[in-house]
């Protein structure tokens, strides 16, 4: 059996976001059932934890039975879909390559962008200096997006003529960015995102996500009870 890790809680900008819905997405798309465990803060900061499923404390991480533990959503999405031999093409195909290709790009190329204008928005407390900061980045995460667009060329799928990984991995990481306002001006791929997310997969993902969050509050991710950090 497949387990997944997942946090108890997670704040509202964050609910539906969080990465572990994309592990559930290819599940669901490759018809694979699983159970989910609930980690707070302390468990994901253990030596446990870090040593034997995590080094960086984050999650998710995928478990199953006869296999060694697997992290990082990428690699758990592109692990899946070539063991079921859904959502990506034939091992040597050019559509495996460039399924490959998208959600390496999707990860390095876009997310990164992306996140540094969540930063602004969610976790800088010195005004000026978010002020100051905010145009910057939403300019480069707009020319970014812009760039993602054009190569998109107006196909429906990033890669040949099925939905793959590509599309799963990009409109995942858009989230953040429809999230933010990024996409008001690039309408043609806010709607392609939407088009992805409309599929029942992704549907029952974050319902299940958002569920077990609405069940839980901050409280119980015990953010209180990991050790400080000594000052430097």
């Amino acid at each position: 059996m497949i387990t997944v890790t997942a946090m108890k809680w997670a704040p509202p900008f964050a609910a539906g976001q969080v990465r572990d819905h994309r592990v559930r997405w290819i599940l669901n798309e490759v018809g694979w059932p699983y159970d989910v465990r609930l980690v707070d803060a302390p468990t994901m900061k253990s030596t446990g934890y870090r040593g034997s499923l995590q080094p960086f404390g984050q999650l998710p991480v995928l478990e199953e039975e006869g296999r060694p533990p697997l992290f990082e959503s990428g690699a758990i999405v592109l692990d899946v879909a070539m063991r079921a031999g859904r959502c990506i093409g034939a091992e040597g195909t050019p559509e495996r390559a460039a399924a490959l290709q998208w959600v390496v790009c999707g990860l390095n190329s876009i997310e990164p962008f992306l996140f540094n204008v969540a930063e602004v928005e969610y976790f800088m407390d010195d005004a000026a200096a978010q002020a100051a900061r905010r145009p910057v980045v939403v300019a480069q995460a707009k020319a970014r997006l812009a760039m993602l667009e054009q190569a998109r060329g107006g196909r429906p799928w990033f890669v040949g003529y099925a939905f793959s990984v590509a599309d799963l991995l990009l409109a995942s990481i858009l989230k953040i960015a429809q999230r933010l306002g990024l996409l008001d001006d690039l309408p043609a791929l806010a709607a392609w995102q939407q088009t992805m997310l409309a599929r029942p997969a992704h549907l029952q993902a974050e319902r299940d996500q958002m569920a077990e969050i609405a069940r839980h509050s901050a409280a119980d991710m015990r953010y209180d009870a990991v050790p400080k950090s000594p000052a430097p």
